[in-house]
């Protein structure tokens, strides 16, 4: 939930756009989620050239900014964008199944 929260944030504020290396995911990975954030209503116009995207253009929609609301709690530890791989794996390490571990 972390991810999806600090994007949709990062999006929403326009303090820096949120990129791939931030979350310490693939560039796939990244704009999977980003297309799953779109598929379910979180987010909108996100521009599409060809292989490439960008989040410049993109907005959240009022389910999204109804989403940052009802996580306003993350706002209490969110840290600077250095921070933010090591403020996700909270959520990493909590919903694990220990399947990384072996």
């Amino acid at each position: 939930m972390r991810v999806g929260y600090s994007v949709l944030k990062e999006i929403n504020e326009k303090a820096f756009t949120p990129s791939a290396s931030d979350y310490g995911l693939t560039q796939r990975e990244f704009e999977n989620f980003i297309f799953f954030l779109e598929q379910k209503g979180y987010v909108e116009k996100v521009l599409r050239v060809n292989e490439r995207f960008s989040l410049n253009t993109a907005r959240l929609t009022a389910k999204g900014i109804e989403l940052l609301e009802e996580n306003k709690l993350y706002m209490e530890s969110y840290p600077e964008r250095s921070g933010l791989k090591a403020w996700i794996q909270v959520d990493k390490e909590l919903y694990s199944n220990g399947a990384e571990a072996e």
